[in-house]
């Protein structure tokens, strides 16, 4: 099995001649389940331990309802009820796992030219004739996301620099801006961190009516700010060997993808290197605490909902520092 110190280089990808864009299927096995997620080791989750100084604890995700309307208007809004039993309750709930706060899982988005996903499963695979659990959300349930969290807080940043742009529109957060922003708050990666960039997006939501809340899933093209989905910044989260990343926007790239390196970051991090993505996490409390303790860095714990064959969870994340 890799480690993180044996990784092949981005030039190296794919791995093997007539696997999809900067694929790494086979790197942990021809039957790995994980992707990313097999960096973090118990070395590396001990070693974040170190993180845990003060105690605070901080969560990352919103209320399940906390939209007026998901994003995506296909997807159904949370709905809860209460089962009233004389001598007790009950409730159920029926949730779109990415109508608010979730992960990615690696059958969500698979390579858009081959309809591939992570290591070579296909949809026959997950909803067809031989379908099985094979890459659900359930081998993230059972490892769980945990290990060294990293903020960066783009979005102070563009404050502080009077970037202009517009959360709601399709704004492609450079690479060099994210360089700056490591560079100010003193950040050095290490190999299995998992990477948070704050972008405003749900500030911005928030300031809007109720009105503009419910209206902005309908707009033609739903767009939103992320990351650019350039070559250079696709081979940057290579190199650096993130577990996960996340972000508090609803696709972590700039959405639709303008694919400038031919592919988008859904396809090479979900179905090319099995990498978690989290979108819409609630970042706004932990960029406040790290502005004040002036440290970046933290202990993460996520564990989403063991569905066998699930697509996607509600992330049960929190920050501690």
């Amino acid at each position: 099995m890799a480690s993180h110190n044996s990784l092949p280089a981005f030039d190296e990808l794919p791995l093997r001649s007539g696997d999809p864009k900067f694929a790494a299927w086979g790197l942990w096995g021809d039957d790995d389940e994980l992707g990313t997620l097999n960096l973090l080791t118990p070395d590396v989750v001990k070693l974040a331990s170190q993180e845990i100084r003060t105690g605070q604890r901080i969560t990352l995700n919103l209320p399940l309802d906390a939209f007026v309307r998901p994003m995506n208007p296909v997807r159904k809004p949370c709905d809860h009820r209460i089962i009233a039993k004389g001598h007790a309750n009950d409730d159920e709930l029926n949730i779109n796992t990415q109508g608010a706060s979730h992960w990615d899982g690696l059958r969500h988005f698979p390579y858009q030219t081959t309809l591939q996903y992570y290591n070579g499963v296909t949809q026959d695979d997950i909803s067809g004739p031989s379908a099985n659990s094979k890459i659900g959300i359930q081998n993230v349930a059972e490892h769980a996301i945990v290990g060294r969290g990293v903020l960066l807080d783009w979005a102070s940043y563009a404050t502080e620099k009077r970037i202009a742009y517009s959360p709601f529109d399709r704004f492609g957060i450079p690479l060099d801006q994210l360089l700056e922003v490591a560079a100010l708050q003193k950040v050095e990666f290490r190999p299995g961190d998992i990477l948070f960039i704050r972008t405003g997006w749900l500030e911005s939501y928030r300031g809007l009516s109720i009105e503009q809340r419910r209206a902005l899933p309908d707009r033609a093209i739903r767009s939103s700010c992320g990351v650019e989905a350039s070559l250079e910044a696709i081979r940057w989260h290579w190199d650096n060997r993130f577990a996960a990343v996340a972000s508090d926007t609803v696709a972590y790239e700039a959405w639709p993808s303008p694919k400038p390196a031919g592919v988008a970051m859904h396809e090479v991090f979900l179905s090319g290197w099995g990498m978690p993505i989290g979108e819409c996490f609630d970042l706004e409390g932990l960029a406040e605490t790290c502005k004040k303790e002036r440290r970046w860095t933290f202990f993460l714990s996520s564990v989403p909902l063991n569905v066998p064959g699930g697509v996607a969870s509600p992330p049960n994340a929190v920050a501690i520092l």
